[in-house]
């Protein structure tokens, strides 16, 4: 058995396909999805029925993913969507905000994780958002007051306030500032280490969230979301899986066990 990770796929069908065939994946093998399987491109349905024919789909949410759950929503709830999408929303609702593998000890997300969270307290408010999205009356509560800012994860946070700004952590975080503030303006590449300051990279009282940390509570961390970083962060204990497919770049996938990477120039019209 062989465990992959794929990276952000943006409704790019044709290019996953391409880059499964690299991967030669059979059965028992096991496939993680750093979330944003949808939004950006013209085929998200056909993308969520492909994961059919993928050996143990294991989805991680990305933002796009949840924006894609709103908009269908009622739709889903009403039963009018075909019998294929009625069950590909269903295992996209099922995603995970963050999975853990025990064997590699390695955490995946699809934007990043809290500077003081531990793999524990990780999982335990990545479970607080799931069961919201696993509860049919919860989940079409929160998609009524789904869009928020907030910026500053508290433990003492109640509300829907925690669980957005939960989702902002997992989802949509890249930079954070000196005042321990998300930035969700930034979203362009990060100043290699001894680089020279060009006028795109980001304001010096911003940094990424992975550099919060010299170490983290596993082995390694893999994440998508941040396609300006174009696969590359700089550290091994952090892993970048998003090579840009959405924006005519590359799908990366990963296998989990060796750390070695595929790569799949997209094919898709974007």
């Amino acid at each position: 058995m062989t465990d992959f990770i794929i990276g952000d796929v943006h409704g790019c069908l044709d290019t996953l396909k391409l880059l499964c065939d690299q991967l030669q994946l059979s059965q028992g093998d096991r496939v993680y999805f750093l979330g944003d399987l949808v939004g950006k491109n013209n085929d998200d349905w056909g993308v969520l029925r492909f994961l059919e024919e993928i050996p143990a789909p294991q989805v991680i949410l990305g933002n796009h993913d949840l924006h894609f759950l709103r908009v269908h929503h009622q739709k889903w709830s009403e039963g009018v969507l075909s019998d294929h999408q009625m069950t590909s929303y269903q295992r996209l609702q099922a995603g995970a905000l963050a999975k853990w593998d025990p064997n590699s000890d390695t955490l995946m997300v699809h934007a990043g994780i809290w500077p003081g969270w531990s793999l524990a307290t990780t999982l335990s408010y990545a479970a607080e958002v799931e069961a919201i999205l696993g509860d049919p009356v919860l989940c079409k509560q929160y998609f009524a007051v789904f869009y928020g800012d907030e910026n500053e994860w508290r433990q003492d946070l109640i509300g829907w306030k925690r669980v957005r700004c939960l989702v902002n952590v997992f989802t949509r975080m890249r930079m954070i500032n000196q005042q321990a503030q998300m930035d969700f303006s930034f979203t362009g590449p990060v100043e290699p280490q001894g680089g020279t300051k060009k006028t795109n990279y980001p304001p010096d009282d911003l940094m990424p969230w992975y550099s919060t940390r010299s170490e983290w509570p596993c082995q390694q961390i893999v994440f998508g979301h941040w396609a300006m970083l174009h696969g590359e962060t700089g550290r091994k204990d952090v892993i970048n899986c998003d090579g840009g497919c959405a924006y005519g770049g590359q799908l990366i996938g990963m296998r989990l066990d060796t750390g070695e990477r595929y790569m799949a120039n997209c094919i898709d019209p974007v």
